[in-house]
């Protein structure tokens, strides 16, 4: 036998295209952000009987979580890795930018509701990011996730002060950033 017949084929060992990259870190955030959301919930909503000062490890470890696993796909995923472990890197610095301005809105107002509008905010933030990504691919389908996290964005407002928003959250990760993210990682094609 020959080292040929050992060799995996090409399509095995070949490096993700950037869509395939892209969309295995969309899966990544919409699995752990997600799940912050719904551990925030359950304990918001009194389903986690837990000390509501548990909820203040929940966004360091997710956010730690997030970035080991982003840090281990960018080095397994070639370049089209790199690049969207770069763009998601940017976002995670708009979501902290984000959060600590309405910090420090909180503070010169104080009040410290303001804090929640970072729901919906993430949610637009995830809307942008599908937007700029639909019309830079030039793919159509990209505006229904675009779309609904938006709307989910929405219906988060609304719903602002209480623990379903949470799961709003949670919910629009899952439905809009999971599902399209994982459909992207194991495509061929986006």
């Amino acid at each position: 036998m020959t080292a040929a017949a050992f060799t995996p084929p090409a399509s095995l060992t070949a490096e993700p295209t950037l869509a395939v990259a892209a969309g295995r870190v969309l899966a990544l955030a919409g699995t752990v952000f997600g799940l912050s959301n719904l551990f925030q919930y359950g304990v918001q909503s009194g389903l986690l009987h837990l000390h509501p000062a548990t909820l203040g490890l929940s966004w360091p470890i997710a956010v730690t979580a997030f970035l080991v696993v982003l840090a281990r796909l960018r080095r397994s995923g070639g370049e089209a890795g790199r690049r969207a472990a770069g763009w998601s890197r940017w976002t995670i610095g708009l979501m902290i930018l984000a959060a600590l301005s309405l910090l420090a809105v909180s503070f010169i107002r104080q009040d410290f509701t303001t804090m929640l509008w970072m729901t919906p905010v993430g949610l637009v933030l995830y809307g942008a990011a599908w937007t700029i990504a639909g019309v830079r691919a030039r793919r159509g389908w990209m505006a229904g996730p675009a779309l609904g996290v938006l709307s989910a964005a929405g219906v988060a407002a609304s719903l602002l002060g209480s623990p379903e928003h949470y799961l709003t959250y949670a919910v629009g990760l899952f439905a809009f950033v999971l599902i399209p993210g994982a459909g992207l990682a194991s495509a061929r094609k986006a």
